[in-house]
């Protein structure tokens, strides 16, 4: 049986599954179809991928020396988006299986604006609480508030640049009462999933801080996706970015 399927046969089976790709993803960002189907799509193309690839390999090991280019080909276009896959579906094995990140985890951000600008089957901005933040403390032990010796007023001036500087779409600012904040929203690469992100300043003095010496900035970040149960980190790396980019500012 595998000497019927030629070379030729499995080359054009794997340019036909490495295109499929990326046409779920647009099919999924230009909301053709559910993000979900276009998974679906991913893992069918996956397992058929895999299947071409293993007779490819094993005709490459037995054939004959006028198959062997179209093979090479076949293993190549083949390999390229398994591993890929691959590295995903290890990375979602190495971080917290959450969605909703902060750097509060006793009092978080809460979101407002973005109340609003969720649809229907988005997840609800409630913290999940207790759960949640035991799962992020064991896989994000380091991550916390960043805290500079400025005045709140300097500190969210560079927090919106900083925002609109990482691409963020921002959707509120309130620097009329304490503690301010900012809300936005970010977009992933490949299918645009949105992650709300909420920024909390607020300012605070030590009790050994003389009383003419300027208060003190505490930010507080909190990323949560709006679908999906896993991140794969992403949010946790952005607000690391965020406060990163924020810190060397001063």
């Amino acid at each position: 049986m595998l000497n019927k399927i030629s070379a030729s046969k499995l080359q054009g089976l794997a340019i036909i599954l490495l295109a499929l790709y990326p046409l779920a993803i647009v099919a999924a960002r230009l909301d053709l179809m559910h993000f979900r189907n276009s998974f679906l799509i991913f893992i069918v193309s996956a397992l058929i991928g895999l299947l071409v690839l293993l007779l490819s390999i094993i005709k490459l090991a037995k054939g004959q020396n006028t198959e062997k280019a179209g093979l090479i080909i076949a293993i190549v276009l083949t390999a390229l988006p398994l591993s890929v896959l691959a590295s995903n579906i290890i990375k979602a094995r190495t971080v917290p299986f959450i969605h909703d990140i902060t750097t509060d985890t006793q009092n978080p951000p809460q979101f407002i604006a973005a109340v609003t600008d969720r649809i229907e089957g988005d997840h609800p901005v409630e913290y999940a609480g207790e759960e949640v933040a035991k799962q992020q403390l064991a896989g994000y032990p380091k991550l916390e508030a960043l805290e500079l010796d400025q005045p709140i007023e300097a500190v969210v001036t560079q927090a919106q640049e900083v925002a609109d500087a990482m691409g963020w779409d921002v959707l509120a600012i309130n620097i009329n009462e304490s503690p301010f904040t900012i809300e936005a929203v970010d977009e992933s690469l490949l299918f645009g999933f949105k992650d709300d992100i909420v920024v909390r300043l607020e300012s605070f003095t030590t009790p050994e801080q003389n009383v003419d010496v300027p208060a003190k900035t505490r930010v507080d970040v909190r990323s949560m996706s709006r679908v999906g149960k896993s991140d794969l980190g992403a949010n946790a790396a952005r607000i690391e970015a965020f406060l990163q980019a924020l810190e060397n500012r001063f």
